[in-house]
């Protein structure tokens, strides 16, 4: 139920990285609520004041942010439904996990709106935070994408929010990563035959790098974190004829392998 003025209640599931970001920059301006399986993350936001628990409430807008396909589809059978609810996913999912939720909502014979709207940010960079930078939404319907957007624009700009369809959207966020990661293993690749040739590396690096549409990256330990490893996974599996993907964890695997033996030999001496 939309209240007037564009009054409405915000559930936020999910109170990891992406969630607390969620619930502290939209609670100034909403009713806001929070729900996570972790005692201390709800104890930690409700000494600051955030109503936060490990139930789900009924109300107008949810905001999925939790980490796993599986939790994502979880959350969906949890939500009560009787308000019509606009339900959007800013988790990464698995590419057709919007199927499944309509497969569910026919099956079922309930109704919501959802849109798809992955996150984006980087952390300790104020020029690229949730609300203001370019992201893009899908949704199932025009009215979920009005509803989406009627809600976001209380937050950012409505130039900085680019339509596309809802399955295209869900499979554009592990790409970035995707991406993110191909990149970082082609330097470490090309980290490892410059030192097998007694080539600098950093220097070579730092030559190409002056061309203005070059920028290959650093290779230090091996590509770590969450997102970039199960992301590329994800899309490995999912393309399952792929040359790309499969090569860029075969690299990172044998420059990881790399560092490690040398570090070794290192340490020996």
């Amino acid at each position: 139920m939309w209240l007037e003025g564009g009054i409405f209640i915000v559930g936020i599931i999910g109170l990891g990285e992406l969630g607390e970001l969620l619930i502290r920059q939209i609670s100034p301006k909403k009713q806001t609520w929070g729900v996570d399986i972790d005692p201390r993350k709800i104890s930690s936001l409700r000494k600051e004041g955030f109503d936060v628990g490990d139930t789900i409430k009924s109300d107008d807008v949810y905001i999925i942010s939790v980490y796993l396909t599986d939790q994502v589809k979880s959350v969906i059978q949890q939500i009560p439904l009787d308000n019509n609810p606009l339900i959007v996913v800013e988790s990464t999912v698995l590419p057709g996990t919007h199927k499944w939720i309509q497969d569910y909502k026919r099956k079922n014979e309930v109704s919501f709106d959802l849109v798809f709207f992955p996150h984006r940010y980087n952390p300790d960079d104020a020029d690229h935070q949730l609300f203001n930078l370019h992201r893009i939404m899908g949704g199932e319907s025009k009215r979920a994408e009005q509803r989406a957007i009627e809600f976001y624009s209380d937050f950012m700009d409505r130039k900085l929010i680019h339509m596309f369809p809802m399955e295209v959207v869900e499979l554009s966020k592990p790409l970035e990563n995707a991406y993110r990661y191909y990149e970082i293993a082609f330097a470490e690749d090309l980290r490892r035959v410059c030192e097998e040739k007694g080539i600098n590396y950093k220097l070579l690096r730092q030559a190409a790098n002056t061309k203005w549409n070059i920028d290959i990256k650093e290779a230090r330990t091996g590509i770590g974190g969450k997102c970039l490893p199960k992301d590329t996974a994800l899309l490995d599996n999912f393309f399952d004829n792929n040359l790309v993907f499969r090569n860029s964890i075969e690299t990172n695997m044998r420059y990881e392998n790399d560092f490690v033996q040398k570090s070794m030999v290192r340490a020996r001496k």
